[in-house]
């Protein structure tokens, strides 16, 4: 499952992602978890919250992002 496929409030762990310094040095990393806080309208940006920090992933590279459901 992708990262983008993820509703609000739910939780994951990133298992695969695109080598992206930007992205790792936001703190987005394999092996994390993560929950969707926010998904922007129209093909927007999802907003993930990761510890106590949310960022903006764009929609191109959270559909690229390979997830695992935490229940």
């Amino acid at each position: 499952m992708a990262l983008y496929g993820l509703k609000k409030n739910q939780k994951c762990t990133i298992e695969e992602m695109p080598s992206n310094a930007l992205l790792q040095s936001l703190g987005l990393r394999k092996g994390i978890e993560v929950s969707v806080t926010s998904k922007q309208p129209f093909g927007g940006p999802i907003v993930v919250k990761i510890g106590n920090r949310s960022i903006a992933v764009d929609k191109n590279i959270a559909q690229n992002i390979s997830i695992k459901v935490v229940s």
